[in-house]
This record gives structure tokens, sequence and C-alpha cells, in this order.
């Protein structure tokens, strides 16, 4: 059994009011964080910008420093540390300062995109257009670790890598593209993470402060606290409820994925009469469109594969096969497969590659050996043909078309008269015979000396 001494000393190693700094030194230090003007809106507009580059140009490193500097984080931690201990002034202010920065933030990145000739949308921009269920967990364990950092003595670097975490000046920059360009589904996904974000960063903060037991500067009536409730809770189940569809959605399209490639390559490399030019899989529709070419390319074949892509478990799924006549290519799209695939074509190679290097040696040392006895031929063909005048066995190794060694072989005969035809066919048999796989050339005629 565990001792109650052990117990108590386990607990307090998760105590968090061992460095606790006092109420009032972390109540000042929320406060400056959610404040309007100064420093903190020079610095909103600096990270609106470098976000909005690093965004542009695709630049993680750029996008980190813009999250890094961001003060977005302060008014929504002021939100949640307010409604901890009932402070409602502050609630009002943090969400003003909020509501304005978040303006400046979408007003400052419309301009950039309507200004900036580079318009596509890359990795960067488009990874926060899909919010899920685990962006809501990042940006709650994200949050809880914030408020501990702002609440302790010795402030740590828990701020700095809550800011990169959360990563809440990334949306929004990415929603003034979606304005900028016109592209609703862009500028919806983008806003609705930074709502997932501030939203969970805050229910986070009031639970910290709720853990920490911080002093309460007013103490509500049972209908306000009734309200601040229903509206806490309103907030989360908006936020939380599209997100685990989202994430059910995630999930489902990246399983149906997998299971599509797995079935074009398990076809692939069970057909080789099949080659696969390229593929689009499309979860929503539930359709995977091949490019391929190869003689097995008959007109039964989507009827026979369809019969067994139902039978592997997708479901509806529907395969669609194409040449490359019938639609044009995607030249990234087939780039990306082909980098891929001799991605996973070299760890196989570089398997094989020792054990070819030890056969393609013991290959070479056995025509050595073969080279080394092309004297006992010679005297085998003399003991065939004693009646030949000279006999002459020479011979050669060198690398085949595929790399590999070849050994030649040359046997001359001294004989102006020529062999007759039965003999010389003998002859060649007992060669091939007697120095298999060697190329071996038979001149019959006469030797000059030199």
């Amino acid at each position: 059994m565990i001792s109650t001494t052990n117990t108590f000393s386990f607990l307090r190693l998760l105590s968090l009011h061992s460095d606790q700094a006092d109420p009032e030194a972390i109540d000042a230090s929320v406060r400056d964080n959610a404040r309007l003007g100064g420093t903190n809106l020079w610095v909103l507009m600096f990270a609106i910008m470098i976000a909005s580059v690093g965004l542009n140009v695709n630049s993680t490193a750029v996008i980190i420093g813009a999250m890094l500097i961001s003060p977005l984080m302060g008014p929504i931690i002021g939100v949640g540390y307010g409604a901890g201990v009932h402070d409602y002034t502050l609630i009002r202010q943090s969400l003003r300062n909020l509501a304005l920065f978040v303006g400046i933030s979408l007003f400052a990145s419309v301009l950039y995109f309507l200004l900036t000739p580079l318009k596509q949308a890359h990795s960067e921009l488009l990874a926060r257009t899909s919010p899920t269920l685990w962006d809501v967990l990042i940006a709650f364990f994200g949050g809880a670790a914030g408020m501990i950092g702002l609440s302790r003595r010795d402030k740590t670097t828990l701020i700095p890598g809550v800011a990169i975490a959360t990563a809440l000046m990334p949306p929004l920059c990415t929603t003034g593209y979606g304005i900028a360009t016109g592209q609703p589904r862009i500028f919806l996904g983008a806003f609705f993470l930074f709502l997932i974000n501030s939203v969970f960063i805050a229910l986070a903060t009031l639970a910290i402060v709720r853990v920490l037991r911080l002093p309460h500067h007013a103490v509500p009536d049972e209908a306000t606290r009734r309200r601040g409730q229903a509206i806490i809770a309103a907030a989360v189940t908006l936020t939380l409820v599209p997100s685990i569809y989202l994430a059910v959605r995630l999930v489902q399209v990246e399983l149906f994925s997998a299971a599509a490639e797995k079935f074009l390559v398990d076809v692939t490399s069970e057909r080789e009469d099949l080659t696969l030019i390229s593929r689009n899989i499309d979860p929503g529709q539930r359709l995977i469109t091949a490019t391929m070419i190869g003689a097995g390319l008959t007109p039964d074949i989507e009827a026979k594969l369809n019969r067994r892509l139902a039978a592997t478990g997708l479901g509806e799924a529907r395969l669609k096969i194409r040449r490359p006549s019938e639609s044009a290519l995607d030249v990234n799209a087939v780039k990306s497969m082909l980098e891929r695939d001799v991605l996973q074509e070299t760890v196989a190679a570089n398997e094989q590659k020792s054990r070819r290097i030890e056969e393609l040696e013991a290959h070479l040392g056995r025509l050595n050996a073969t080279i080394g006895d092309l004297a006992r031929v010679e005297n085998e063909i003399r003991a065939h043909l004693p009646k030949l005048r000279k006999v002459v066995v020479t011979g050669s190794s060198h690398k085949a078309g595929d790399g590999s060694p070849h050994l030649y072989v040359l046997v001359a005969i001294d004989d102006p008269k020529g062999l007759p035809a039965a003999e010389t066919t003998r002859l060649k048999r007992w060669l091939k015979t007697r120095l298999p796989g060697a190329e071996i050339d038979l001149v019959v005629g006469r030797i000059v000396a030199d």
C-alpha cells in the first residue's frame, strides 16, 4: 500500500502554490498585457506585417517570429482572468481591446495581400484553414500553460512557447488573405481557428485561476453568475461542436486516402503490365482517379478493379481509370508522386546495394578463376583435335550493359583450310558447356605470329 506520507509528498510536487507570485503581482501582470496603446499597438502592427510576409513567402521561421512578438494573447488571457476573479470591468476592457487588435490585424493583412504581387496560397497559409479538435486541445493546454507562467514569481520561457503553440497571429493574417482574394472558405476556416484559439485559451485561463484560488474582485449575485456560466457554455459549445465534426471528417479523409493509396500500390505491384502515372484521391466524392499506361489496360480492367475495390472495405468508393491522352496531366502531382515513389524505393535500393556488390565481387572472382583456367581449355581442345597446328585461347572480363562483370573468350585455331561444319558446331557446343555464361568468339584460319 502507498503510505500517507508518500502521497502528501507527491501532491506537494504537483502544487502550483510553492513558487506562485502574490495575487497583486499576478493581477498587475495580466492587466499590463491586456492594455491597449503604446508599445502593444506598435508591436501588433509589426507582428502583422511579419506574419503576412511569412505566410506570403511560405517561411516558417518568419511566421514563428511573428507569433513570438504578437501581443494578441494578452487581452484573451485578460478575458479568462476577469471571468475567474469576477472582474467584469476587466472583461469588457479586454474584449474591447481584443476587438480593436483583431480589426487592426485584419485591416493590415487585407491591405498587404491586396498589394502584394504574390497571390498563391502556400502550405503555411492553407494549414490554417481547416481547424479541428486537435486545435482545441492545443489552445486549451497552451492557455493553461500561459496562465501558469504568468502566475509565477520568476518568469520563464512559457509565454513565448505558448505563443508559438497556439498561433494567434497567422490565422488572422490568413483571414485577411481570404478576404483580399475573395475566398470565403479560407476566410471562414482561418477565422474559426482564431476563435477556437481565443475561446479555449480564455477557458483554460479561467480554469487555472480557479485552481489557484485567486481572490475575487466582486461577489456576483445568482442571476449574474448563471448568466456568466451560460455565456461561457455557449461560447465553448459553439466552437467545440464544429471542431469535433471537422476532426471526425479529417480522420475519415485520412483513413480513406491511406486505404486508396494502399489499393493502388497493391494493384501496380501485382500487375507488372500496368504502370501508374498519377492519381487523384477525392475522399468527399469517394472517387479514385488513376492515370495508367500498359499492356494490361484493357477495356474491362476498370470493372475488374472496381469489383476488387469493393472487396477491400472501401465502401462505396469508385475507381476511374484514365489514359494520359484522355486528360491533361497535373505536372506538379506527377512530380510529387514520383518524388514520393523515389524516396520509398531508395530505402529498398540501399538495402540491396550491399548484397549486389557482394554478388558482383563473387562473380568477378569466378570469372578471374575461369580466365586462369583458359590454358587448360587450350590443352583440352588440342586433345579433342590433335591434328590442329596451333590453338590460342585468351580471355578478358569487362562490364556488361547492367554494370555486372562479363567474360569474353577468344578461341583462335590455326587451320587455313578450315574445320568441317560438323566439327565446328561440336566445338562451339563444347566451349559453351565448358565456359558457361561466357561470350565466346571462335576464329578459324591462319594465325600470323608477330
